[in-house]
């Protein structure tokens, strides 16, 4: 079992009163909002969705060991001197949990949260199977996902994260997918929709699509 199994996504939208501060007061704001996120105990990523989604301007994806942690960071970001100047606008959470078909969280080197270096592009999207899906046996649908598993490790440039969200958020999974070009994640979704078992999908939107930012070009980011 992974040491972080719970991951959140947390998506904010920087109100506009915020680029009514003088240069100097939006820098030592957000940069004091540097230095908390920092210091916080979970692991936290920095992702720009300006333009890319809208009603966003960036993404927190936190992982922790506890399903409150990501309710201590939020606190935090809300209690900060950025935090007034930001909207909450959507949230995934979701767990790390072997396969049922492969028995392990995917193929090891395609694992994204293996890894502490991030790749430049980062896209999530939250999905849920048709009830036909449920009514089908074990070894149909063990079949199906071969096919499917097959055609992901077929793209070894692009890494791979599925959360379980069975149950605690309005969807039964989050994926998300991490590679050096958007072309490349392009190409896996072609390829993936020709596979069986895409009519036993029911939901795979909204899709966010998110640029990495280090944490220190936050400042200058915003």
């Amino acid at each position: 079992m992974e040491s972080r199994p719970y991951h959140h996504y947390l998506f904010f939208c920087v109100e506009k009163s915020f680029y009514s501060l003088s240069s100097d007061e939006q820098k030592r704001i957000s940069t004091s909002f540097v230095e908390l996120i920092a210091a916080q105990p979970m692991l936290v990523e920095v992702y720009g969705t300006r333009a890319f989604k809208a009603g966003t301007t960036f993404m927190l994806w936190s992982r922790g060991t506890r399903p409150e942690d990501a309710q201590d960071l939020l606190r935090v970001v809300e209690h900060s001197a950025l935090g007034a100047y930001l909207s909450l606008t959507y949230t995934y959470f979701g767990i790390v949990k072997p396969s049922v078909y492969s028995g392990r969280v995917g193929k090891p080197e395609q694992v994204m949260q293996n890894y502490e270096e991030r790749l430049p592009y980062l896209v999530i999207y939250p999905f849920s199977k048709t009830h036909d899906w449920y009514q089908l046996t074990d070894e149909e649908r063990k079949s199906i996902m071969g096919e499917h598993i097959k055609t992901g490790i077929g793209h070894g440039a692009v890494r791979q994260c599925l959360l379980y969200a069975y149950g605690i958020d309005d969807y039964e999974f989050l994926v998300s997918y991490e590679m050096n070009t958007l072309e490349e994640f392009q190409q896996v979704i072609v390829d993936m929709r020709k596979t069986k078992g895409r009519p036993y999908t029911l939901i795979d939107t909204p899709i966010f699509t998110c640029r990495h930012l280090p944490l220190t070009d936050l400042p200058a980011w915003l």
